[in-house]
């Protein structure tokens, strides 16, 4: 037996079950749901927003970097089973306020990790190119920076006051980003 209707026309109670799912039980209808809880619907959007948040990310980033250089606090002479010395107070104060000069220019280190020859680490890793600050126990402030490409560089910078992080990001920052 043939079929008299046009093929627009064939289809048509599919087309009503996608314009009308639960009257043929195949989604909840708005009766079933119940009420709308604006305290879960906010919370999701809040949920849903903070986690694209660039903010609420460098909060979490600075957050775990700082429980890293609280664990490097903490480390004894031959922590690394090489003679290597534990980090003095000097270095660990001033990564912590390299930490906030960081924050506040929405940098966002990898990690902190001690320094084999005694001090302490701000590294940066952007795809093939690295690049730290290091703190020596002697007060020293140094920038490494190295990739597939090109020499390795490295400087000291004049002091660990907030001008020279700055500018050592400046200079970090362009080289990752290159």
């Amino acid at each position: 037996m043939a079929n008299l209707l046009p093929p627009h026309l064939m289809d048509y109670e599919n087309v009503e079950r996608r314009r009308h799912p639960a009257i043929y039980r195949e989604a909840k209808s708005s009766a079933q749901l119940g009420p709308v809880r604006l305290d879960e619907l906010f919370l999701n959007q809040l949920l849903k927003t903070s986690a694209a948040s660039r903010y609420m990310e460098l909060e979490q980033t600075f957050g775990e970097l700082r429980d890293e250089l609280r664990a490097v606090r903490t480390l004894t002479a031959d922590w690394d089973s090489y003679d290597a010395p534990p980090p003095t107070a000097t270095a660990v104060e001033s990564a912590d306020r390299a930490l906030d000069v960081l924050r506040s220019l929405n940098a966002k280190p990898s990690a902190v990790l001690p320094a084999a020859d005694g001090g302490v680490g701000i590294c940066f890793v952007e795809e093939q190119r690295y690049a730290h600050l290091e703190f020596a126990n002697d007060g020293d402030v140094w920038v490494l920076m190295y990739g597939p490409t090109g020499p390795p560089e490295s400087w000291q910078l004049r002091s660990n006051d907030t001008d020279s992080i700055s500018e050592g990001w400046t200079r970090i920052s362009g080289y990752l980003q290159s």
